[in-house]
């Protein structure tokens, strides 16, 4: 298995996956719908450009992870691990595509579809290592 992870592309994937998961910490979003407590339920105008950095890291970690899990069906060599990181590829991008969706609408359960998604791609990778690293 640990041969399989000296794939230059999903290691490149993976690392970028990362700095972009950096990124969305260091760059917060602005205030708004609510949160924090006591911030207005509107969805302002403009955006500052901290929060702009912030989306478009989200968009590298929820679109980058999914493409590991991708790179990882086609070049694990075990079965079953090809098939846990296809569904896990089409399962997190099925749930980034359900999160913008809840995003725009301001539907309530939009955090818990984020973190579901997250629980789905994290969890890949967490078994991912852990299965390697043996």
């Amino acid at each position: 298995m640990a041969d399989a992870l000296d794939s230059a592309l999903l290691a490149a994937v993976i690392a970028a996956f990362g700095l972009a998961l950096i990124a969305s910490g260091v760059f917060p979003m602005d205030a708004m719908r609510g949160y924090p407590p006591g911030t207005s339920d509107e969805t302002p105008t403009e955006f500052s450009m901290r929060h702009r950095l912030h989306d478009w890291a989200g968009v590298a970690v929820f679109g980058l992870l999914p493409l590991a899990a991708l790179i990882a069906a086609f070049t694990l060599p075990d079965v079953a691990w090809k098939a846990y990181s296809a569904l896990t590829a089409a399962a997190a991008l099925a749930g980034f595509g359900i999160f913008g969706q809840a995003w725009e609408q301001d539907h309530p359960h939009t955090g818990l579809v984020q973190r579901v998604t997250i629980l789905v791609g994290w969890t890949w990778l967490g078994l991912l290592f852990a299965h390697a690293a043996s």
